[in-house]
């Protein structure tokens, strides 16, 4: 194992030499002096031990070493983390404080930036795009400055066991016996409490480094030490813990989806147990959503059961949480079961899905009956953006006057949420109802042949993309990205000359682009769909009137398309699987008929 700054010179000196250049030639190009020919030769080297980037980056970006490259150096090297503390002191020194670094981000470099992810122990920063970067310290900066509360609020309980200590000295005096009793039960119990806070402290630390098993360990801990004093406690306080988990896995990935399934499934049993029916349907509601969002992240068989385990515990909830007890509940679970439901019915092909999808229209509409936008407009309004998506997934597995309905009916429920999701009120909500909206108005575009609507959804996407920024929010960036792709594709289609020709290249370097994004181990689903989506434009661009050699493109859309099918399969992802089976048969007879392999 060699340090870092071995690693790099040996990478500054392969890259030097296999352009031909001399240590003074580099040095005049990068610096414009010579005198750093000296420098050049320390680097390479190894004898700096401590390399700057103010140095190195300059030699690196002209020698075409690349950020991923450098990062990787970091990684193997033997001192990775002196180099991470040196480059963060460095960091805090020009900022004042980590706490300013991690509010100015971006006005931070890309190295800065991947010295703080470093830091918070994001798995291979250097291969993350700058977005992905900004975005998990956004995230993480809350999280630092939730911690640092807690941890100086720490002295807190210590004042109060010494307010009791006090009193229970002053019981003994008095011969109060029965008094020192309920003194010292009551510092017992701050005392499991204050530990109990303790791992709390402890686990947002190490949730904040990503070392959720560790943090899990200090969490059912802290739980199961409150069993001796109240059986339920156990219970409320894995209800509490497992959102820790749910939340790290939704922001950042990883496994803490699954422990929050664990926590709540427990909480679930302890509390139905203990005969305590309001706190397990809440566990079970919170068990439906990790699961579902487990399922959404996941293809193939595990996820297909992952959703059905979600549709079986939001079920369970209702049991629980009825209309006529607890009604806004309710219908939030509702709202849940049915997005859970549209995720099953897009998956499923044939009558499985077409039903999936009415039960979700059928859970959305119920849910509307309590979240009317008299007495609930924010939950009214999601509720009415999630009814127009299943409606509109409705539509595709129907068709004729029947299908155009669903259409409609989608329209206008989108049309009815942007009522109350405004932009200056809620502009990330607006952004989000906008890309339905979008997608919404393309299909209508498509199977109409209007110009109009099609032009109309191209506007919805760029207005949400007016909210969802790649660098704040990357993964509804590509999202949106992805969709206004797949209306410019269409534009494309029906366009000819030219201007069609640009229509369709300006798709297909939008979906490349989302590709950054929705890279395969973290977004398997959505990587396969653009990649489908690649192999249909490719395909469009080999049709059309101005391409004049067909054969690249018929190429690139045979690799795209068998790329999504190793993500696509029959038994899990049955309609998925039969739309790109039949295009990838079609492009193999396209090339052989062009007598080509």
């Amino acid at each position: 194992m060699a340090s870092f700054g071995e690693l790099l010179g040996a990478e500054i000196l392969e890259a030097r030499e296999a352009q031909r250049l001399t240590q003074l030639a580099l040095a005049e190009e990068v610096f414009d002096d010579e005198n750093y020919v000296r420098r050049i030769g320390d680097y390479e080297t190894g004898k700096v031990a401590r390399p700057q980037a103010k140095v190195y980056r300059p030699i690196c970006d002209f020698l075409g070493i690349t950020s991923q490259t450098i990062g990787a150096l970091k990684a193997q090297a033997t001192d990775a983390k002196s180099v991470t503390d040196d480059e963060l002191l460095t960091l805090r020194t020009e900022k004042g404080s980590l706490e300013q670094a991690l509010s100015d981000l971006q006005t931070l470099t890309r190295a800065q930036l991947e010295t703080l992810a470093s830091r918070f122990e994001l798995d291979k920063p250097y291969e993350a795009s700058d977005g992905a970067l900004i975005e998990f310290l956004t995230n993480t900066a809350q999280d630092y400055r939730a911690l640092r509360a807690e941890v100086d609020a720490i002295d807190e309980g210590v004042k109060a066991l010494s307010n009791l200590k006090t009193s229970a000295m002053a019981a003994f005096d008095s011969g109060d016996l029965d008094e020192v009793e309920t003194l010292l039960s009551r510092v017992q119990e701050i005392a499991k409490d204050e530990a109990a806070k303790a791992a709390e402290i402890r686990a947002d630390a190490a949730l904040l480094r990503q070392r959720v098993d560790f943090a899990r360990a200090l969490l059912l801990d802290a739980a199961d030490s409150f069993a001796i004093v109240d059986p339920l406690e156990p219970a409320r306080r894995r209800l509490k813990y497992g959102a820790k988990f749910y939340y790290q896995g939704l922001r950042y990935g990883g496994d803490g989806l699954r422990i929050a399934v664990e926590f709540w499934e427990k909480c679930a049993h302890i509390a139905g147990r203990e005969g305590s029916e309001i706190l397990r349907g809440k566990a079970l509601s919170n068990l439906g959503s990790a699961l579902r969002n487990q399922g959404t992240r996941t293809d193939g068989p595990k996820g297909a059961a992952l959703l059905e385990q979600a549709v079986s515990a939001y079920r369970s909830a209702l049991e629980v949480r009825t209309r006529n007890k607890h009604p806004e509940q309710w219908a939030s679970t509702q709202d849940n079961l049915a997005n859970a439901l549209t995720t099953q019915g897009i998956r499923a092909e044939g009558p499985e899905g077409a039903a999936l999808l009415e039960q979700a229209v059928s859970a959305y509409r119920s849910a509307l009956e309590v979240r009317t936008r008299e007495k609930h407009p924010e939950q009214w309004a999601m509720t009415q953006n999630n009814l127009a998506s299943a409606l509109r997934n409705q539509s595709s597995r129907a068709e004729g006057p029947e299908s155009m309905a669903l259409l409609e009916q989608a329209v206008s429920a989108y049309r009815a949420a942007l009522e109350v999701r405004t932009i200056e009120k809620h502009p990330v909500q607006w952004a989000m109802t906008q890309n339905n909206f979008g997608v919404t108005l393309e299909v209508q575009a498509t199977r109409m042949e209007d110009a109009t609507r099609l032009a109309q959804a191209v506007m919805a996407f760029r207005a949400a993309l007016e909210v969802y920024t790649r660098d704040v929010h990357p993964v509804d960036w590509a999202g949106a990205q992805s969709n206004l792709a797949n209306s410019l594709a269409t534009q494309g289609i029906r366009t000819d000359g030219p201007e069609g020709a640009a229509l369709l290249a300006q798709a297909v370097t939008a979906y490349r682009a989302t590709l950054e994004v929705r890279v395969r181990d973290v977004h398997p689903v959505y990587w396969a769909e653009t990649q489908y989506n690649l192999a249909s434009t490719e395909d469009a661009q080999a049709e059309h009137d101005t391409c004049t050699d067909p054969l690249p493109h018929l190429r690139a859309a045979l690799d795209h398309v068998t790329a999504a099918l190793e993500v696509y399969d029959p038994e899990h992802m049955p309609y998925d699987f039969g739309t790109a089976t039949k295009l990838k048969t079609r492009l193999k007879e396209k090339l052989a008929a062009l007598n080509t392999p």
